[in-house]
């Protein structure tokens, strides 16, 4: 068995890749199983094995102890880590090659919280992956970029688990900002130079020293486009999935 974390911003296509990733595991004659841990999600693209849902009523939670949208799903990830056993029992009794576990849609939550980490922990024996998911409308500057870069970065260093990168919804995002985000990744020389090109000040010089010490972490991370609609790309991201978990880089230490 093998887990893959599908973690990124709102909006940029977990559940949807992770419907579209399973099928093609499915078609390419491998068991899959997926994982829903998002509390407030009300329609998802797939049939989750297991649901955080089942284990705690986000509505409720929020009527109930009279809270805001995001306390409520504070509340209702920390009610859930209370049966982290059963969860993640419920996890391992699979029995399958991969896991697709989508996490919640605001990525705080499951990333930065004590609660996520908690998880991960819990499930560490199992050969695991960070799956970061890239919106490249969300990235189309390099002040965007260079933070979707850092927050990748970030995500990575507080759930500790090797990474990789994908560049979702290209399908839909427009061919001159595809190409520009390959040619960032590809050259951090060209990325630095469009850096000094279109901003300045200190915004410049902060931009260009994040990206300076980030490029060379990031190139440790492989980077795949991929489309959740077209299926494009998704060779790719398997065998960078499998490359990965075959190094053996995966476990929380």
């Amino acid at each position: 068995m093998r887990i893959i974390y599908l973690v990124g911003t709102a909006g940029s296509g977990k559940s949807s890749l992770t419907a579209a990733y399973s099928e093609w595991l499915k078609q390419n004659e491998q068991s899959v199983a997926t994982v829903n841990l998002d509390p407030a999600a009300a329609v998802l693209p797939y049939e989750p094995e297991v649901d955080i849902r089942e284990y705690v009523d986000y509505e409720r939670m929020m009527f109930t102890y009279n809270l805001g949208p995001n306390a409520a799903l504070i509340a209702s990830v920390r009610e859930v880590v209370r049966e982290i056993d059963t969860l993640c029992s419920e996890i391992t009794d699979l029995s399958v090659d991969y896991v697709l576990i989508d996490t919640p849609g605001q990525l705080e939550l499951f990333a930065f919280r004590k609660e996520g980490r908690a998880i991960v922990k819990a499930l560490k024996s199992i050969p695991s992956i960070l799956l970061y998911l890239m919106d490249p409308v969300a990235s189309h500057t390099t002040r965007l970029f260079a933070s979707s870069l850092f927050l990748a970065t970030s995500v990575y260093l507080s759930l500790n688990l090797q990474s990789i990168i994908a560049i979702s919804k290209i399908d839909i995002a427009p061919k001159r900002i595809l190409k520009r985000i390959r040619r960032w990744i590809s050259s951090q020389e060209a990325l630095e130079v469009d850096i000094e090109s279109r901003s300045q000040g200190m915004q410049m010089l902060i931009t260009r020293d994040i990206v300076h010490i980030l490029h060379d972490i990031g190139r440790t991370f492989p980077v795949i486009a991929v489309s959740s609609k077209t299926l494009e790309g998704m060779g790719e991201l398997h065998a960078a999935v499998t490359r990965v978990v075959n190094e053996g880089e995966y476990e929380l230490r």
